[in-house]
């Protein structure tokens, strides 16, 4: 009845050794990931400290007094206002302030911050908005209560959107709804876990030397071509490592904006291959080497937070 040794467990004792060991190192591997998702998890805390109910609650408000001749298109982001008052791309505002005007027909960008800028001013109750502040292509309103709002103003013509081009100079034609469903559509086939993927590699970009950073818009670009056909494992920690990963080999040609802000997202990276963008792939590749040589939650918070 047991001569044969071939039942469920191996006869040779190295073999059974083997599977004990590869199933330790399989719930340790479990264990670690679960501890990294959660110190990723606490540091998109920090992240999201602006109270987003507040932030909508004062966008209605400027809808209103702003009137029907313009319509506020809000973005899945949130924005992040507090670090300048220009923008990378449309998910860097809390929303595109859309005029709808006769009046402003040929006027440049610059003439309809200013009437956007004053509108802002000239209607805003100043119980509640301590200044009104003209960045290069958008306008920021700071409250008492140190909330940041970023608006960018766009105009519609002939049914099409147009914004300032980043040195406000011309109007460049924008589909913000493109960007928006095709990134709401890959977040949510990724369990929710492409958007904060981004937030996390916006984090890590921040940290780094100014010649390495990418801007916004091209990190959202490179984590939407990285989520086409990834079947990898939908946490943060997975989609991390494969994002940062891909863009460290995509960086080297330039990418299509989906939002049509402009041809290529990443010009001012310069021609393909160029010292610019082996700059940044290096710096990329440098940050996915650390991750997957790292063993502990805590090098993970590291060297994602800062």
């Amino acid at each position: 009845m047991g001569g044969s040794g071939g039942g469920y467990f191996p006869s040779r004792p190295d073999r059974l050794h083997s599977l004990i060991e590869k199933a330790r190192e399989s719930a340790e591997q479990q264990r670690l990931d679960t501890d990294i998702n959660g110190v990723l998890q606490d540091l998109l805390t920090t992240f999201n400290e602006r109270d987003s109910e507040k932030i909508q609650e004062y966008l209605s408000k400027i809808k209103e007094i702003l009137g029907k001749t313009i319509e506020v298109e809000t973005f899945l982001f949130g924005g992040s206002v507090a670090k300048h008052t220009y923008v990378d791309g449309l998910s860097d505002v809390d929303a595109l302030a859309i005029l709808d005007r006769e009046d402003l027909a040929g006027k440049s960008p610059g003439e309809v911050l200013n009437i956007f800028h004053k509108s802002l001013q000239d209607q805003l109750t100043y119980d509640k908005v301590k200044l009104v502040e003209k960045g290069r292509i958008a306008v920021t309103v700071v409250y008492r209560d140190s909330t940041e709002i970023q608006l960018l103003p766009a105009i519609r013509t002939s049914g099409k959107v147009f914004i300032s081009s980043a040195r406000a100079k011309e109007w460049n034609e924008t589909n913000p709804k493109a960007f928006q469903r095709a990134l709401t559509k890959a977040n949510q086939r990724l369990n929710s876990a492409l958007v904060p993927t981004i937030k996390l590699i916006k984090s890590i970009n921040d940290g780094l030397p100014e010649q390495k950073r990418l801007i916004g818009c091209h990190i959202e670009s490179l984590a939407l071509e990285a989520a086409k056909g990834y079947r990898g494992a939908k946490t943060v920690k997975a989609l991390l490592t494969h994002t940062l990963d891909h863009a460290s080999k995509r960086v080297f040609s330039p990418i299509r904006d989906v939002t049509a802000q402009s041809r290529i997202v990443d010009s001012y990276l310069g021609k393909a291959k160029s010292p610019k963008r082996r700059v940044v792939a290096d710096a990329l590749a440098g940050i996915v080497r650390k991750l997957d040589a790292a063993t502990s939650a805590d090098q993970w918070k590291r060297i994602v937070g800062g």
